[in-house]
């Protein structure tokens, strides 16, 4: 097992410290998302396909039907409900993120 350093509390406080600047937040921010740019740029990770894409269920299917007739619905949830019908009347593939919204959504349903 490797050693993995971790700061000391009054580094941590140190650290908190220097957050409450806006300025110096901000070039933390920058500093951060820039070396997360130069990862994702070497990167040979797809990340418009990760997780994959699938031909949703019959039951996601009528899960969708179903959700669609609530008004409480995001535009996002409202998408998701469109695309896993889609899917599921061509026998299309799509988006795993759809079908997972779709899921979550019966899940929070069935467990009220």
């Amino acid at each position: 097992m490797s050693y993995k350093w971790r700061p000391s509390k009054s580094q941590r406080k140190e650290f908190a410290i220097r957050m409450q600047d806006p300025d110096e937040r901000s070039a933390y921010e920058e500093r951060k998302e820039a070396k997360a740019e130069k990862r994702r740029a070497n990167s040979s990770f797809n990340y418009n396909s990760a997780g994959g894409n699938y031909v949703p269920t019959e039951f996601q299917y009528k899960s969708a039907i179903k959700l669609l007739g609530n008004n409480n619905l995001t535009s996002e949830q409202k998408d998701a409900c469109n695309q896993v019908m889609y899917g599921y009347d061509c026998k299309e593939k799509i988006h795993h993120d759809y079908i997972h919204i779709i899921n979550e959504l019966e899940r929070k349903l069935n467990y009220l």
